[in-house]
């Protein structure tokens, strides 16, 4: 007997069982990141399970060990980030430089002496493109063979999670609606049940960082109000 898919399909089933000790309320959810114009069309995630826990289940059942290091990753991700930042710096005070010079007649004395420092500026960005290559090279090189030890992973620790999702009743599968151009789901009822909302949108200003969602919905209101914002979400910074 399989009793990995024993035991989820007992836990899917179980969730039909909840059914008769909630209630059916009406959700009103507003997503408040930003100024606005990043909250609209944005999918919001509705599932009768605690995601989060079921994989941390899956983890403790199937036992597959530490999940890979990333301390390697991160700190050559570290000094990748300073060599962009440099070099940014770098190309702002070259182009900044060029465009004086451009206003400028070159035969002016200030001409003069601002031209040897500009190509001693443009010589100093043509070297920092090189080592913005290599590094990004070398980050992408270790960035490949960590995602592929994750991966690998996860298909270990994860195991069993298909079989979970497929014993789940059609009532009960995942929901998902999209924000509106106010960044709310509103007048929204799901089947009678508990249900635990998903949500992620990248973080404002950022280029790698997502703020992350999961919640269980409140089933003792008949009206539920939920404001979604950077307060009360979690954060993952992702790689490059």
């Amino acid at each position: 007997m399989d009793f990995s898919r024993a035991k989820f399909s007992v836990f899917a089933a179980c969730l039909v069982l909840l059914v008769s000790c909630s209630t059916r309320s009406t959700y009103y959810i507003e997503l408040q990141v930003g100024d606005g114009s990043e909250c609209k069309n944005v999918e919001v995630e509705f599932l009768s399970y605690d995601y989060p826990a079921v994989l941390d289940s899956l983890v403790a059942l199937n036992k597959p060990g530490p999940r890979p290091d990333s301390t390697e990753l991160m700190a050559l991700r570290s000094s990748y980030q300073q060599v962009l930042d440099r070099s940014a710096r770098m190309a702002d005070s070259v182009d900044t430089m060029r465009e004086e010079l451009e206003n400028m007649s070159n035969k002016s004395v200030e001409y003069r002496k601002k031209y040897p420092i500009f190509q001693k500026l443009e010589g100093g960005m043509k070297g920092m493109l090189n080592e913005r290559h290599e590094v990004h090279q070398n980050y992408m090189d270790l960035k490949n063979q960590y995602e592929a030890k994750v991966n690998r992973w996860k298909g270990s620790a994860y195991k069993g999670f298909g079989e979970f999702k497929e014993a789940i009743s059609p009532e009960l599968a995942t929901k998902v609606e999209v924000t509106d151009e106010n960044c709310r789901v509103d007048n929204l009822t799901l089947p009678y049940g508990n249900w635990w909302l998903h949500c992620e949108l990248r973080r404002p200003g950022t280029t790698d960082e997502m703020l992350i969602w999961d919640m269980a919905l409140p089933t003792d209101q008949d009206s539920v109000q939920i404001t979604l914002n950077e307060g009360n979400a979690r954060i993952r910074r992702d790689l490059f």
